[in-house]
């Protein structure tokens, strides 16, 4: 990376900011690589069955990722975790998921992240994204909402 990298700074964080949708082809194996790998072996997840296999709900993340570094770079921006000087993490604060219907093998995930919302509590600067999941026939199957601390508040910075 340039040394002109513009840092993605809270205050350089747009709301209405958003990637680039993925698409994501949910299968069989991969709901059963998902299952296997979060240590869950109900049958449910890892068996067939005549109307195909039913994903984890949590498995939302693995098909819609969040991507939110893909919004620093489509807007002329480097995330602050790819900085070549001086990168720095932007910590996880919390996640809130939502799910409207299941995910299936067989289905295709379509998703993008947005950011959704900035604020300050007590010095501490947030962003939250949220990504938005659709299946093949155009309805929503989840969205989550994802928040992180982009600065902490003079009170609360350790080690300075």
């Amino acid at each position: 990376m340039s040394t002109n990298e513009i840092r993605w700074e809270y205050d350089n964080v747009v709301i209405g900011h958003k990637n680039e949708p993925r698409v994501v082809e949910v299968s069989a194996k991969l709901i059963e690589e998902y299952a296997l790998s979060v240590r869950n072996t109900n049958p449910a997840y890892t068996e067939d069955s005549k109307t195909g296999k039913l994903a984890m709900p949590s498995m939302l993340m693995r098909v819609a990722p969040l991507r939110r570094q893909e919004i620093a770079s489509n807007n002329g921006f480097t995330a602050l975790e790819r900085a070549t000087q001086n990168p720095r993490q932007t910590p996880f604060a919390k996640c809130e998921m939502r799910w409207f219907g299941n995910l299936n093998s067989g289905d295709t995930i379509t998703s993008y992240t947005e950011v959704f919302a900035k604020e300050i509590r007590r010095g501490n600067k947030f962003v939250t994204f949220r990504v938005h999941a659709d299946n093949q026939h155009g309805s929503t199957v989840g969205e989550y909402d994802y928040t992180c601390i982009f600065e902490y508040g003079e009170s609360n910075k350790v080690g300075e």
